[in-house]
């Protein structure tokens, strides 16, 4: 049972890595791009990567939220 499991948990961990690879913290990163990799993952579908643009345009938006 745990095997069936294993691809997709080193899926996120693989997405992980590539946050940090960025030179972003992973516990920093829009909710939203999490949201986008649990829902293409679990769709068996590839996801978009979370780079430096992204991130700033996230934070962009954090400072204009009420």
């Amino acid at each position: 049972m745990l095997r069936c499991w294993w691809p997709r948990v080193q899926q996120v961990l693989s997405a992980i890595d590539a946050i940090e690879a960025a030179g972003l913290d992973p516990c920093e990163t829009a909710p939203d791009h999490w949201r986008h990799i649990g829902s293409h993952i679990a769709a068996g579908l590839p996801f978009r990567p979370y780079g430096p643009e992204r991130h700033r345009a996230w934070l962009q938006r954090q400072a204009i939220a009420p």
